[in-house]
Formats: structure tokens, C-alpha cells, sequence
């Protein structure tokens, strides 16, 4: 029995380095309710929807102190974290969930947030609602894309710690 618990441990702390490798490159993992696990893969450059990732925006639309990393990695990891810590400053309700939400959003060439999807884990309706008002209290300006104004996809997560 203990043997199996270990092989199961062994199993699931692997887990994420394996599906890692899942998403092809210059891909994203986006939410999606057309998808019956609603999460779909999508290209960065969505060119028939006019839709960049922010992975390939040459200016971010929002501010963020991200730049002087060594490598792209950083930079984006640094910038999914501001973009959390924008997202979280928004918030005007305390809230005793403990969790994870996954935020997608999209800022159109005017501005404007739309089609906004949170994915909480574990699910839940509050949560959502809450990430929801606060995403669209976040200041953003158009993104750009070689100088050209584009509509352009940001996700980040915020994670709910229990607090003591």
C-alpha cells in the first residue's frame, strides 16, 4: 500500500511537466465556453479575429515594471503577476474563499474590456462575480502590435491563501 502511494505521489507531482509539453508552441491554453472543458488552444495571432496574446504585444495595455529581465520567460511571468496584483487591487469585498481563479480578458482597440471568463478552482459563483466587477475596474489603454493598435488577450490567476 505504501508503495502505491508513493508511485501515485511520484505520478502526480510529474503530472504538470508532462502536460506541459501539450500546448504546442506560439500556442495559449484560453477559456472558452464553446469547449466542453472550457478551456481551448489558440494561436497567439488570431488573425481572423484581429486577436493578439500579450506574449507578442510590443506595448502591454497597462503599466508594469517587467523590463531588464534576462529572459522572456521572466518578463512574462512578471507580467501575468502585475497584471494579478492589478486585477486583485480591484477588489472591494473580502472574501473567505480559498482557491484559485483563472482570469481571461480582452481589451479592445478602444479600450474597452470585453469578453472576460473566470475559472475558478474550486468553483465559485461569488468569486467569479467579484473577479468579474474588478477586472472591469482595472485602468488599461489600447495595446499595440509593430506600432499598430490592436485588440489583444491578457489571462492571469490570482491565488486565495488561507489566511490565519
Amino acid at each position: 500500500m505504501k508503495n502505491t502511494y508513493n508511485i501515485l505521489k511520484i505520478v502526480l507531482m510529474l503530472l504538470p511537466f508532462i502536460s506541459a509539453g501539450q500546448i504546442p508552441e506560439g500556442h495559449f491554453l484560453d477559456a472558452d465556453d464553446s469547449e466542453e472543458k472550457g478551456y481551448k488552444i489558440k494561436p497567439f495571432i488570431q488573425k481572423d479575429k484581429g486577436i493578439y496574446h500579450y506574449n507578442v504585444l510590443s506595448e502591454l495595455p497597462f503599466e508594469t515594471n517587467c523590463d531588464g529581465y534576462d529572459s522572456k520567460e521572466g518578463e512574462l511571468s512578471c507580467t501575468e503577476m502585475t497584471l494579478g496584483i492589478l486585477v486583485g487591487q480591484q477588489i472591494k469585498q473580502s472574501t473567505d474563499y480559498q482557491g484559485v481563479a483563472f482570469i481571461y480578458f480582452t481589451v479592445t482597440e478602444q479600450a474597452d474590456i470585453v469578453e472576460i471568463k473566470i475559472k475558478s478552482n474550486p468553483p465559485s459563483e461569488e468569486i467569479d462575480r467579484l473577479l468579474s466587477e474588478a477586472v472591469n475596474r482595472v485602468s488599461v489603454k489600447p495595446a499595440k502590435y509593430n506600432r499598430k493598435t490592436v485588440r489583444s488577450r491578457l489571462w492571469t490567476k490570482i491565488d486565495f491563501k488561507k489566511r490565519n
